[in-house]
């Protein structure tokens, strides 16, 4: 009955360790910093979405210093930042393989853009 008992905890161990391996070999991380010019935004909604499908994979908010984070499988995702008074910015097909990978993103004001409607535009 021992060595029985013995197997299966044999067994258990190394799928245990097989998982663990496979887990942190799977996910990694992918984090960035949205600024404007040289200044790190707060508070910027961060939208990570799956390219090939479209889904939203996650979804998040920039700390006090501009930073976010995702804990992702390899793929190849699309980063969205999202911010009133700012325009939306998109980095698009980041491939993400084995390794931790970070990016920056630049968010320019609504005001100052020149997708934003002029008084021009109005009349």
């Amino acid at each position: 009955m021992k060595q029985i008992s013995r197997h299966y905890r044999s067994m258990f161990t190394t799928l245990l360790l097989t998982l663990c391996w496979q887990g942190s070999v799977l996910a990694v991380t992918l984090s960035g910093i949205v600024m404007e010019e040289a200044t790190a935004l707060a508070d910027v909604e961060v939208m990570l979405v799956n390219k090939h499908n479209g889904v939203v994979v996650d979804r998040g908010y920039t700390d006090a210093d501009g930073a976010f984070r995702f804990t992702v499988k390899p793929g190849i995702y699309d980063v969205g930042a999202f911010k009133f008074e700012y325009v939306t910015d998109w980095n698009r097909g980041i491939s993400i393989q084995g390794e931790n990978t970070s990016i920056e993103i630049e968010l320019e004001p609504a005001a100052f853009s020149e997708a934003a409607p002029s008084s021009v535009d109005c009349e």
